[in-house]
């Protein structure tokens, strides 16, 4: 899909928003969505005791877990477990058409052994459950989640390096066999998904990649080895072609924005930009991060009230605060906070104990719904 009909798309769903998502406030700010704690639907505590692990269900959201957003189906999931905390590997979403939360796959049985760090499951047919950090992103043109490495549910933790994807036609997994030079398998993954090229971005913290669903091949853009914390959260800006991270880099001693140009012949050279007015987020540990279409600006969060805003041309932070936004969650946002074009708001997942939520910026996201048609007999000159 190019650019160009990746942004009309992102354009006509959200200017449908009312219709597809009537039950979302239209005003601006948080709102807690009824009834949507993951609690409810974990299958630890629903007919699946063997793979509470050490922290149990809370271990989904809190244990350095992300997730993606199902555009085609307008939903928020939710995966991961890892280490010793939590051994299901079942997948869970928020869905925005209806404002509920569901299970979508049972945990697959047996668990990994305690004892030894795999990968694989279910004779090698599932992913072992791992810290996802932000290692999984949504592909819009496969219609695929992809899952690189991670930190697997087993006593030690020990990291993976094997690369998945979950079909949600299908409902099924397959492990992928790529070619090419393979990521470092450690902590700290960061992807984010280019609608332009149908590509994902991996920095491993050493080097940048692309992975090509279609040819499962990675391709090492960076030459040159810088190593950075694992702190970072990354998205990209489709408009201006650029792989951003940000969050506290502990090697550096400090918040970072770094950016990478992607664009067609890019050298693909690290940057460390200067920004100004969003100190609280660039030094935060792994923030949410999102590019919004309507405002053409980067939207992170990383708890509480307040959202920051990035200009990439001016280099400046906005922040907006809301009442009634989510406490901040330890162990990081990662992927679960999330843009939904159709519903036209942002929404996370911070804690399995709490109702997930939504956020509505400023700019008319909503504008089915509050602009009233003129009578058909009426010429608007």
């Amino acid at each position: 899909m190019s650019l160009f009909r990746w942004l009309v798309s992102i354009s006509l769903l959200a200017g449908s928003a009312g219709a597809l998502a009537a039950d979302l406030p239209a005003t601006t700010g948080w709102y807690a969505i009824p009834n949507t704690q993951l609690q409810s639907v974990c299958a630890a505590g629903n007919g699946f005791p063997s793979v509470g692990g050490a922290t149990g269900c809370s271990a989904i959201t809190s244990a350095w877990n992300g997730g993606v957003f199902d555009s085609q189906r307008n939903r928020l999931i939710i995966w991961g477990g890892g280490h010793n905390d939590y051994y299901g590997n079942e997948l869970y979403a928020l869905r925005l058409d209806t404002l509920s939360v569901e299970r979508l796959t049972d945990p697959g049985l047996p668990t990994a052994p305690t004892g030894s760090c795999v990968e694989a499951i279910v004779n090698g047919s599932q992913p072992n459950s791992r810290h996802t950090n932000d290692g999984i992103e949504y592909i819009a043109s496969a219609d695929k989640m992809f899952v690189f490495g991670g930190s697997l549910a087993c006593h030690v933790g020990s990291f993976g390096a094997d690369t998945w994807t979950f079909d949600f036609g299908t409902n099924r997994w397959q492990r992928m066999n790529p070619s090419g030079p393979i990521p470092w398998g450690d902590a700290g993954i960061m992807t984010a998904y280019d609608p332009a090229s149908g590509l994902i971005y991996l920095h491993d913290r050493q080097h940048l990649y692309t992975y090509d669903v279609g040819t499962d091949a990675y391709t090492r853009r960076t030459s040159s080895r810088t190593i950075l914390g694992y702190h970072l959260a990354a998205t990209i800006d489709p408009v201006r072609k650029q792989f951003v991270m940000i969050g506290w880099d502990s090697d550096a001693g400090g918040g970072r924005v770094y950016t990478i140009d992607i664009s067609t012949g890019s050298n693909y050279q690290l940057r460390t930009i200067a920004t100004t007015g969003g100190d609280a987020i660039v030094n935060a540990r792994f923030p949410g991060l999102e590019f919004d279409p309507v405002s053409n600006t980067i939207v992170a969060w990383s708890g509480g009230n307040d959202v920051y805003s990035l200009n990439l041309d001016t280099r400046q932070w906005t922040r907006s605060s809301f009442s009634g936004g989510p406490t901040a969650m330890t162990n990081g946002t990662h992927g679960r906070w999330r843009y939904s074009a159709a519903s036209g708001v942002f929404v996370v997942a911070n804690s399995v104990s709490s109702n997930m939520h939504a956020l509505r910026l400023p700019g008319d996201r909503n504008s089915v719904s509050k602009v009233p048609k003129a009578p058909g007999n009426i010429v608007v000159q």
